[in-house]
């Protein structure tokens, strides 16, 4: 009777097994479908620009597509808002920047959109996609007081004509570095307060600078849902400059020969004193041999 339970259990578990296994492989044998994102940047508040990515969805993994024309409009699909076509690279990104010609539009709006369509030819139905964004700033400042060193940033939207900061805000305070941003405190990201305003103390002090000790700060806000990516630097004399050792003219290994090291000049010395007395040695031994041999043939003859 047991026995009958323990296999009745076992083809149970069994054929659930099965079951998840068919689930799973036909959730990954979807149909593959492309994916089209629209995202909003503006670097030192300057000139905006709408990044596009496609991407394909095979299962349960995105792959960049490479050379799929997009084309973005300005807040509606028509001719006259063509802000401009881009084919994405390797990456699957292509990116827009707002020309000149819609700067007045451009001023006279407080909140705006992006709308990016792909042609039939570059996906088997054309796709599309749009983000909306309020206009905003962001500011970076600095202060110092009693060797206190404090990174404030705000963000600010328009509001009619004026630019009121944003309170409750996520902002990101760096430093520039060669392959990524460092984080000037202990936090990843801070909050701004009810003034709208983001501070952070700078605990970076033995950060190495450029020839004049110059290091450069980043604010930044990533993938808001109202206000998109935002992007500002302040350079700042807070690092430390590098000091060159010019070791050119030392003795070492690398440098000229008159510049050699002691020891190497008398080792490369004593070898050459060495062969040269050898060499010396048998050449006098040469001749005092043949001087040996002419008196031995006089006292024979």
């Amino acid at each position: 009777m047991k026995a009958n339970f323990l296999h009745k259990t076992i083809i149970l578990l069994s054929l659930l097994c099965c079951i998840g296994v068919t689930r799973s492989n036909a959730q990954d044998s979807v149909a593959s479908s492309t994916v089209l994102t629209v995202r909003y940047f503006l670097a030192s508040n300057k000139v905006p620009y709408v990044s596009v990515t496609t991407k394909k969805k095979t299962g349960r993994k995105l792959e960049a597509i490479n050379g799929t024309p997009v084309n973005v409009y300005f807040n509606e699909v028509a001719p006259e808002n063509l802000l401009g076509k881009t084919i994405t690279g390797i990456t699957g990104e292509g990116r827009v920047a707002l020309p000149a010609s819609f700067k007045a539009t451009w001023d006279s709006l407080n909140e705006f959109k992006f709308v990016a369509e792909t042609d039939a030819v570059a996906a088997t139905v054309p796709l599309s996609a749009d983000v909306t964004v309020k206009k905003a700033i962001l500011v970076i400042d600095t202060a110092s007081a009693d060797g206190v060193r404090t990174i404030t940033a705000q963000l600010k939207e328009r509001s009619g004509k004026d630019w009121v900061a944003v309170k409750d805000i996520e902002i990101k305070l760096g430093i520039k570095r060669l392959l990524g941003n460092l984080t000037v405190g202990d936090a990843e990201t801070y909050t701004a307060d009810s003034t709208g305003t983001t501070s952070a103390e700078f605990k970076k002090d033995s950060m190495p600078g450029d020839e004049n000790g110059n290091i450069i700060l980043v604010a930044r806000v990533e993938d808001n849902d109202v206000y998109g990516n935002l992007m500002v630097e302040r350079s700042v004399p807070w690092g430390k400059a590098p000091k060159l050792e010019q070791g050119f003219w030392h003795r070492s290994l690398w440098s000229t020969g008159n510049r050699a090291p002691i020891w190497l000049l008398a080792l490369a010395l004593s070898i050459i004193v060495g062969v040269w007395g050898v060499v010396l040695y048998l050449i006098r031994q040469l001749f005092r041999i043949r001087k040996m041999g002419r008196e031995a043939s006089l006292a024979n003859g």
